[in-house]
C-alpha cells in the first residue's frame, strides 16, 4: 500500500485513527508522490508533530490543491507549523481545518500567513476556539488579502466586537465571496457593523451566512439596506435568530426589487402571520427567488393563505419548507388550491404542522387530479391517520402519470392497514408506467 500511496493523486485517509506516529509513517511515503492533488488527513489524531512531517513531505509535491486537516488535535502549535508551510505554498486553494482545536495563537499564525499566500482560494476554520484577539489578527490579514474567496468561520467566538473588525478588514478585502459566520454571537452590533462594510465593497458577496448569532429585529433594517445593494448575492441564511415580524417586514420590502437572492433561509425566527404577508408580497414581485425556507416560524393558517396565494400563480419558487409553522389542516388547504395551479413548486416540506387525516386528505385532492411538477412531498410529524394514508394512496392511484416521486410520512399514526395499501398504491403505479420511481417513506 505504501508503494502504491506515491502514485495516488487522491489520498483519503479520513478517520483512520492514525495519530502523530501514524502520519508521520504515511507521510514518509507521501513524500515520493508529486501527483496527489487531494490530501485528506480529517479525524486522525494528528497533532503538530504529525503535521510537522506532513509539511516536510509536501515540500516535493506541486500539485496538491486541496488539503483537509479537520477534526485533529492541532491546536494552536499545529496551526502555526502549517501556516508557515503555507507561507511559501504556491499550490494549495482549499484548506479545511474545521473542528482542529484553533485558538487566538493559531489564529494570528494563519492571518500571517494570509498576508503573504497567493495562493488559497478557500479556507475553513469552523468550530475551533477562535476569540476576539484571533478575530481581529484574522481581519487585519484579510484587509490585505486579495485571492482568498470563501471564509468559513463559523461556530467560533467572534462577538459583536469581533464582527466589528472583521467588517473593518472585509471592507477593504477585494476578493471574499462567500462568508460563514454562523454561530458566532454577533449581535444586532455585529450586523449593523457587517451590513454597513459590505454595502461598501466593490466586490459583493455570492454567499452570506449569519444564521444563530442571536440578533433581533433591529436587525431586519441592516438587512434589508445591504441586499438591496448587492445583486450578485444568490444565498443568505439568516436561520434561528430573532427577526420576528418587524425584521421580517423590512427584509420583504429589499426583496421585492431584488435581482440576485435565489436561496433565502429565514427559518427560525418566530415569524407570524404578519411577517408570513409581507412575505408574501415580495415572492409575487421577486423573480430570482427559487428556494425559500420559512420552517420553525409559527405562521399559522393565515400567514399559510398568503404564501399560498404567491405560490399559486406568481411565485417562481421551486423549493418551500414550512415543517412545524403550525399550518394545521386549515392552511393544509390554502395549499392544495396553490399546488393545483403552481407550475414551478417541486418541492413542499410540511413535517409537523398537525395536519391530520384532513389536511392530508385536502392535499391528496390535489395531487389526484393534477400535479405535472411536484415531485417530493414530506407530511411527516404529522397526525396522520390510517384515512388520510387511504387518502394519498388513492390520489397516487388516480394519478399515475404524476410527477411526484418521495412521498414522507414518517412518525404519524398510520398503522399496517395505511402502510399496506399506499404500498399496493405504489406497485400498481409503478407496474403501469415501469420508468416511474416512487418511494413513499414510513
Amino acid at each position: 500500500m505504501m508503494s502504491e500511496m506515491r502514485r495516488f493523486d487522491t489520498v483519503d485517509l479520513h478517520g483512520r485513527n492514525l495519530g502523530d506516529e501514524g502520519a508521520q509513517y504515511i507521510s514518509e511515503a507521501l513524500a515520493f508522490n508529486d501527483v496527489a492533488t487531494c490530501i485528506d488527513f480529517g479525524a486522525n489524531g494528528i497533532g503538530a508533530a504529525g503535521v510537522a512531517a506532513l509539511c516536510e513531505a509536501l515540500e516535493s509535491n506541486n500539485a496538491l490543491e486541496m488539503l483537509s486537516l479537520a477534526s485533529n488535535n492541532l491546536c494552536d502549535e499545529g496551526a502555526a507549523v502549517l501556516a508557515e508551510y503555507l507561507k511559501k505554498d504556491t499550490t494549495i486553494n482549499t484548506l479545511n481545518l474545521n473542528s482542529s482545536g484553533i485558538g487566538d495563537e493559531g489564529a494570528a499564525a494563519l492571518a500571517e500567513m494570509l498576508k503573504v499566500n497567493t495562493t488559497l482560494t478557500a479556507l475553513e476554520l469552523n468550530n475551533n476556539s477562535i476569540d476576539y484577539e484571533g478575530t481581529v489578527a484574522l481581519a487585519e490579514a484579510l484587509a490585505e488579502n486579495s485571492t482568498l474567496e470563501t471564509f468559513s468561520i463559523s461556530g467560533n467566538y467572534v462577538g459583536g466586537l469581533g464582527c466589528k473588525a472583521l467588517a473593518n478588514g472585509l471592507e477593504k478585502n477585494a476578493g471574499i465571496k462567500g462568508l460563514q459566520l454562523n454561530g458566532n454571537d454577533i449581535g444586532d452590533l455585529g450586523v449593523a457593523a457587517l451590513c454597513g462594510a459590505l454595502s461598501k465593497r466593490e466586490t459583493k458577496l455570492t454567499n452570506l451566512d449569519i444564521g444563530n448569532n442571536g440578533f433581533g429585529f433591529e436587525s431586519g433594517a441592516s438587512i434589508a439596506e445591504y441586499i438591496a445593494t448587492d445583486e450578485s448575492l444568490t444565498h443568505l441564511n439568516l436561520y434561528m435568530n430573532e427577526l420576528c415580524d418587524l425584521g421580517a417586514i423590512e427584509i420583504a420590502k429589499a426583496l421585492k426589487d431584488n435581482g440576485g437572492i435565489e436561496t433565502l433561509d429565514i427559518g427560525g425566527n418566530n415569524i407570524l402571520a404578519a411577517g408570513a404577508e409581507a412575505l408574501a408580497s415580495a415572492l409575487k414581485e421577486n423573480k430570482p427567488m427559487r428556494v425559500l425556507e420559512l420552517g420553525y416560524n409559527p405562521v399559522g393558517p393565515k400567514g399559510c393563505q398568503a404564501l399560498a396565494e404567491a405560490v399559486k400563480f406568481h411565485s417562481k419558487l421551486t423549493t418551500l419548507r414550512m415543517g412545524w409553522c403550525k399550518v394545521t389542516k386549515d392552511g393544509a388547504w390554502y395549499l392544495a388550491d396553490a399546488i393545483k395551479y403552481n407550475e414551478n413548486l417541486t418541492t413542499l416540506d410540511l413535517r409537523g404542522n398537525e395536519l391530520g387525516d384532513e389536511g392530508c386528505a385536502a392535499l391528496a385532492q390535489s395531487l389526484s387530479t393534477v400535479n405535472e411538477n411536484l415531485t417530493s412531498l414530506d407530511l411527516g410529524y404529522n397526525e396522520i391517520k390510517d384515512k388520510g394514508a387511504f387518502a394519498l394512496a388513492q390520489a397516487i392511484k388516480n394519478n399515475a402519470e404524476g410527477a411526484i416521486a418521495s412521498i414522507s410520512v414518517n412518525n404519524n399514526y398510520i398503522t399496517k392497514f395505511g402502510e399496506v395499501a399506499l404500498t399496493e398504491a405504489v406497485e400498481l403505479v409503478e407496474e403501469m408506467n415501469p420508468d416511474r420511481d416512487l418511494y413513499v417513506q414510513f
